[in-house]
């Protein structure tokens, strides 16, 4: 789920949280969400006599009145809408899902491997996933009593989301054309923020982001249980496959509209860059190897203010630290049951 990282504390668009055109034929409708980072896009796609749905939000009260809201100034019924994209599978993007294809029929695109990971996670009664997640934290060395914080979050989350059946799926692949609103548009695997993210590139230039390039805030890249080994280098590749796409305006899952892609995407490499090497020279300061907690509290400091932001700083450094290994700069070992991570031997003996 996408969260305003630890590290950039802005409120992302205070100003603009009611429904927008966009350009004709398209629709901003930021939904509210109970966090610092107020509220998630979603967008009304309409044309050949078709209205598109791109996420859904996080599935609170507030929210479907949002979304309602926001579809009538729009001119549109609920029960009009023909498809729903989904770009990934993260509460704030897929909470009021279910009641959408309930009350539309819609068909839900996504990527397949995406829905899979949709379906075991958030439609699995025992939370099994999320606590898999939960117990790789205390691993890493979250205390006990940040863990339980993370449950009962966990818990919560779990209860405003409501998906639609597995049979409402139509998958697609990346390289498919996907035909919407009367329009051709180009699926694009963009992994990192999650594993199966998905990016749509239209002929003319409209590029729908997700959140895997955000016009203010950096997405979160964390390593979860069963995830793909090494997020940030999927993200890196990502954002390169991106970057000089002919497109002309995107929309991004948070924050408004934007027009230069390739601009952003050097700032999120350029900052990722960086906190690489912050981690590195935090590491450097403990000669004995640290668990990643600790070096998210002290690369994070005091913006790390409640159980979530120290959740989402553990696995930001977590992506940094399995990147840092893959590039054999650090190495993990195991004491008493906490996986700790020291610089290579290699690293050390560099003068």
């Amino acid at each position: 789920m996408q969260q305003v990282p630890p590290d950039e504390t802005q409120v992302v668009d205070p100003e603009h949280q009611t429904a927008e055109l966009v350009e004709p034929g398209i629709w901003r409708i930021p939904l509210p969400l109970p966090f610092a980072l107020r509220s998630a896009n979603v967008y009304l796609i309409s044309g050949a006599g078709e209205h598109v749905l791109v996420d859904a939000g996080l599935g609170t009260p507030d929210g479907e009145a949002a979304l309602r809201a926001g579809l009538d100034r729009a001119g549109v019924r609920l029960e009009q809408i023909t498809t729903l994209v989904l770009t990934h599978e993260h509460p704030d993007h897929i909470g009021l899902s279910g009641l959408i294809h309930a009350t539309s029929g819609a068909p839900v695109r996504m990527l397949r491997a995406e829905a899979e990971r949709m379906f075991g996670i958030w439609g699995d009664p025992d939370l099994a996933a999320l606590l898999a997640a939960n117990e790789m934290y205390l691993t890493h060395g979250m205390p006990d009593a940040d863990m339980a914080s993370s449950v009962k979050g966990s818990r919560m989350i779990r209860r405003v989301i409501g998906l639609p059946p597995p049979t409402a799926v139509v998958p697609v692949a990346d390289g498919d054309t996907l035909r919407l609103a009367g329009a051709d548009y180009r699926v694009i695997w963009t992994p990192g923020h999650s594993d199966y993210h998905m990016c749509l590139l239209r002929a003319d230039g409209l590029f729908i982001a997700g959140d895997h390039v955000l016009p203010r805030i950096t997405p979160n890249i964390g390593v979860y249980p069963n995830s793909r080994p090494n997020p940030l280098r999927d993200y890196a590749a990502a954002l390169a496959a991106v970057r000089d796409l002919p497109a002309r305006l995107a929309l991004p899952g948070h924050g408004r509209p934007f027009a230069d892609l390739a601009g952003r995407v050097d700032e999120l490499r350029a900052h990722h860059e960086e906190r690489a090497r912050q981690t590195l020279a935090t590491l450097a300061t403990h000669p004995a190897g640290a668990d990643a907690y600790t070096l998210a509290a002290e690369l994070f400091g005091a913006r790390l203010r409640t159980a979530d932001d120290h959740r989402f700083a553990l696995v930001e450094t977590l992506a940094h630290l399995e990147d840092l290994r893959a590039r054999g700069r650090v190495e993990l070992c195991e004491r008493s049951g906490r996986l700790v991570y020291v610089e290579a031997a290699a690293v050390r003996a560099d003068p």
